[in-house]
Formats: structure tokens, sequence, C-alpha cells
């Protein structure tokens, strides 16, 4: 469901502008964290590409490996980014219940899965 597309008839009591401000936060805040997600899995590739090419025309394990460790450590930055950005989701989520929204009103889905509850769906 899109957040352009949520109905606010059952939101009687909460004003429209705090409504409006957090789907805007949420249209935000998605495409950041698929960015995060995003550029992950392109370190990732551009790791394997090194080691991959340095294989493939068989020069010393030493050839690249300098430019591979700083891919790694700034695959490291990113996944620290991408904890600062699960515990802003988390605090933003603080903030609506405080406010008396509702994730739904938001547009937050309820179609994903979270922790626990994704592990006992695959079991």
């Amino acid at each position: 469901m899109s957040v352009a597309s949520i109905q606010t008839s059952s939101l009687a009591g909460i004003p429209t502008t705090d409504l409006a401000i957090a789907r805007k936060i949420l249209r935000a805040l998605l495409p950041a964290e698929n960015g995060i997600d995003s550029a992950i899995i392109a370190q990732t590739d551009l790791i394997g590409s090194i080691v991959r090419g340095r294989m493939e025309i068989g020069a010393s394990i030493e050839v690249g490996h300098d430019a591979a460790v700083l891919a790694a450590h700034s695959l490291a930055r990113l996944f620290e980014a991408r904890e600062d950005t699960i515990k802003c989701h988390q605090r933003l989520a603080i903030t609506r219940d405080a406010l008396g929204l509702d994730g739904s009103d938001v547009g937050c889905g309820t179609d994903k899965l979270v922790g626990a509850r994704r592990r006992a769906r695959a079991a």
C-alpha cells in the first residue's frame, strides 16, 4: 500500500499535519535504508571483483591487496551506517507511537518480517 493511498477517516483525534509530516519522514526513510543496502551490495561486488580479477589474471596474491583491504574497511563503515539507520528507524517508531500514530496510519507496512517472526515463519 502506498503512503499516498492510506485512508485518514479513522484518525479523528490526530492533527492532519502530524500525519502528513510522519508520512513525509517515512518517504525519506525508506529510500535511505534501501540506499545503504544497495551500497553494501555494490561494495561486496567490488571486493569480489578485485579478488576474482587477481585470480583470473594469475597475479600474485599481493596484487590488489591494498585496494581490497580499503574496500573491506569501507564495507565495515557501511554496516556501521546501516546499524545507525536501524536505530534511527526504531527511534522514529517510538516517536510515532508517542504521538499516537499507528504504523499503518503512517504507511509502515505490516508485510515486512522482523527478527523472531521471520525465523519462526521460516521454520
